[in-house]
């Protein structure tokens, strides 16, 4: 049994009875001997350091409109929200009138332009289970927000054989639902239960929704979406975890 690495406490992975964990662990691997699997990174927040430039371009550009918003506001009304939805309900808490969807779309233009301005604080590890796995023949998948050529620059050092960028626009502010996980699935041309997801905490869900097997990488800005399918939860890409990683693709070392 895989078991998850947060704080030093061991976590039960997915949740339900050993029998029937057994039989999902039957179906994920009966009649898919030799088809190929892949890797599937949300490569904004897990390689890049995503939402803490979200934080910062949205509270940058807020206030060039004289709105006045610190992370805890940001964080409640605007991820894991419709664009239009979430700044809307931001206008509403600060009593401003203004036209949200337009707001959204000015504010995620500075985040965007601001993250490709970055590199970041690379999760240690995860290039390198990422060279691992593709050297293995492992099709990888960086899925970003960023336009398909701004991606292939920023990620220029990950790129290579069997690693290729993902251009996909969340529905929703920092969060990748089911559909974006399955479109990503279908552009690297693997079936979903073949793939296995590094993912954000706010995206775990949507993965797991897409049936892929779940790496959430924890963030304390994160801490309140709920990882509980996740079949590891871990705050670093340490050996180990890269071990277990590969057991949930079901490559030995």
């Amino acid at each position: 049994m895989v078991t998850a690495l947060l704080n030093g406490r061991g976590l039960m992975p997915r949740t339900g009875s050993a029998k029937g964990n057994q039989v999902m662990e039957k179906s994920a691997t009966s009649g898919s001997a030799g088809l190929p699997r892949g890797v599937l990174i949300e490569a904004d927040f897990v390689v890049l350091s995503g939402m803490e430039v979200f934080i910062a371009a949205f509270t940058a550009q807020l206030g060039k409109e004289g709105i006045k918003a610190n992370r805890d506001l940001l964080l409640r009304c605007l991820v894991g929200k419709t664009p239009a939805r979430g700044m809307a309900a931001l206008l509403e808490k600060v009593g401003k009138p203004g036209d949200a969807v337009a707001l959204a779309a000015d504010c995620t233009a500075a985040y965007l332009a601001a993250l490709q301005e970055t590199k970041g604080k690379v999760r240690d590890g995860v290039q390198t289970f990422t060279k691992d796995v593709a050297a293995r023949g492992i099709k990888v998948g960086l899925i970003t927000q960023l336009p398909e050529e701004t991606a292939k620059t920023v990620f220029a050092d990950w790129l290579g054989d069997n690693v290729i960028v993902i251009s996909e626009t969340p529905y929703h502010f920092c969060q990748h639902g089911w559909e974006g996980w399955r479109r990503a699935a279908r552009k690297l041309q693997i079936i979903e239960r073949l793939c296995l997801a590094i993912s954000s905490p706010a995206s775990a869900r949507g993965a797991l929704s897409a049936a892929m097997r779940i790496v959430a990488l924890h963030d304390p800005v994160q801490d309140h979406f709920d990882c509980g399918g996740a079949d590891l939860l871990v705050e670093s890409f340490t050996p180990a975890v890269r071990t277990s990683a590969l057991g949930l693709l079901k490559i030995e070392e």
